[in-house]
């Protein structure tokens, strides 16, 4: 994951320096994971553990940026404070790839990492089906109750996130650039935000 990090960052400075510059944070301290990893109480892959100690999610004080498929990037804080405050309310998922437990929208064990503001985010999948692979990267969209296999595993996220970003699938959000942020958006053909209309995402016709 170490050289995907450093193409990740290269590919920002040259594109989207004040993602770099003024919006991811500083790599988590070993105590900020002890607590989360504590509270959670269940066992963290190590490519989580070493997604934030690239980076502990971005702050938009400064810049309003984003990252995977354009989405904010959660810091440690955020992750507990979603745990913390997350809805108990139990709701059966509509639509979903055979490698995520359907049954409950609101999984304890699901941990939203990515937001997109609204209604969709990627979560670190804890509790998998039986065809699934424990920390799989999994996208819900909590409005029409959808569930996505995104990626096997954070690993396999990052590289196909440095994959895009070389084959010129991420650009500059031109609403938000007249603002003075570099905020990342999709080319339509990796869209995940806007799954109904992608043939990459799109598997429930």
């Amino acid at each position: 994951m170490k050289e995907n990090f450093k193409t990740i960052e290269e590919w920002l400075n040259e594109n989207a320096p004040k993602i770099v510059k003024e919006s991811l944070q500083a790599p988590i301290s070993e105590r900020q994971w002890e607590t989360f990893h504590n509270l959670l109480k269940k066992n963290l892959p190590d490519d989580f553990k070493t997604l934030y100690l690239w980076h502990n999610g971005m702050k938009d004080d400064e810049n309003v940026g984003s990252l995977f498929y354009g989405m904010s990037f959660y810091s440690i804080d955020e992750l507990l404070q979603n745990l913390e405050g997350r809805n108990e309310e139990k709701i059966t998922l509509k639509k979903w790839d055979k490698e995520i437990k359907p049954e409950n929208i609101n999984n304890p064990y699901w941990i939203r990492f990515a937001f997109d503001g609204a209604h969709t985010g990627l979560y670190l999948d804890l509790d998998p089906n039986n065809e699934g692979t424990y920390g799989q990267v999994i996208f819900i969209d909590d409005e029409y109750e959808v569930g996505v296999l995104v990626a096997n595993s954070v690993s396999d996220l990052v590289y196909q996130f440095t994959e895009d970003l070389e084959q010129g699938l991420y650009h500059l959000h031109e609403d938000a650039l007249e603002d003075g942020n570099h905020f990342l958006e999709t080319d339509d053909s990796i869209d995940i935000i806007n799954w109904q209309d992608s043939v990459k995402w799109n598997r429930f016709d």
